[in-house]
């Protein structure tokens, strides 16, 4: 049965390379074709997002710009608000760190009250036995 593969494949092996390769030439511009509709697609969307960029980017220009121009009353009333948040903050972070020493105190107290009693269980244990 081989010989007979071979047989045919042989006398048309030319035939079947000049198919092969005009198969991988017909991929090949299909490949390219997709790839040049891929690419047009990413520019359009490209573009797109460079105007939005520009339309944002402006509008913040144009609002920083407003900002600038503001009275000097609410710069100081910004620069008090700030330092009030901070110190709140620093308030509160205390009182966070006193809270989290009183829960340290309070866990190693019970730790010092549950030696104390395994040692007295230990003790009367060895004291029964």
């Amino acid at each position: 049965m081989l010989e007979q593969v071979l047989a045919f494949i042989m006398p048309n092996l030319q035939l079947i390379t000049a198919a092969l390769l005009f198969a991988a030439i017909v991929f090949e511009l299909i490949h390219i074709g997709q790839t040049r509709r891929i690419n047009k697609k990413l520019s359009y969307a490209g573009r797109w997002l460079q105007r939005y960029l520009n339309v944002v980017l402006n509008d913040n220009a144009q609002e920083t710009d407003e900002r600038d121009h503001t009275d000097e009353t609410e710069r100081q009333t910004v620069v008090l608000a700030q330092a009030e948040t901070k110190e709140m903050k620093i308030e509160n972070s205390q009182l966070l760190k006193s809270r989290q020493e009183e829960n340290m105190r309070v866990s190693l107290a019970n730790k010092k009250l549950q030696k104390d009693e395994e040692l007295i269980d230990s003790v009367l244990q060895e004291i029964f036995d």
